[in-house]
């Protein structure tokens, strides 16, 4: 598949088959997640794969249990270890460098056949208790990831000029 087919064509998948994900494509997942771009090249991050069931199922209450998405056999948590580090315009460096890596993580299950699905709401502070964060260390993105068991129809984007501006608004 095309680079450029995988950034048009990938979705979000909710809806799971039972197959668990091979420790063989995690580890490449967490490898091409570590290649990510990061503020300054410090890498302040840690990839947390999740596949015991116990664990999944906390993962599922700090989740609100976000409906189908939340039974995937695989979930991510992506972590920032320096998360009050702020950049010179204010915003948070882990915050910023976890989701770039979450995108990259996205990408790569697409192109290996996977599905995922960002939870945009959860616990913050249960997800960072439950896998043991240390000191410092927080969850940012959880991301569920599995082989796919729907097909879903592409979400309506918005125009390019919908978007797009050139030199100021």
């Amino acid at each position: 598949m095309e680079f450029f087919d995988v950034l048009r064509s990938r979705i979000s998948i909710r809806k799971y088959k039972d197959t668990p994900v091979e420790q063989e494509k995690i580890d490449e997942l967490i490898d091409l997640m570590r290649i990510a771009p990061s503020a300054r090249n410090r890498q302040e991050w840690k990839f947390v794969a999740v596949t015991e069931e116990e664990q999944l199922n906390k993962l599922r209450i700090a989740c609100e249990s976000r409906g189908p998405a939340m039974t995937a056999p695989l979930i991510f948590c992506i972590c920032a270890t320096e998360y009050n580090s702020m950049n010179d315009s204010g915003y948070n460096r882990g915050t910023i460098d976890a989701s770039i890596a979450t995108t990259y993580l996205h990408l790569a299950t697409y192109g290996m056949g996977l599905g995922s699905c960002w939870i945009g709401s959860f616990d913050s502070d249960m997800a960072t208790e439950i896998i043991g964060c240390p000191e410092g260390t927080r969850v940012i993105t959880i991301v569920t990831v599995g082989y796919p068991d729907e097909t879903p129809n592409p979400r309506p984007r918005k125009t390019f000029d919908e978007v797009a501006v050139y030199n100021h608004f």
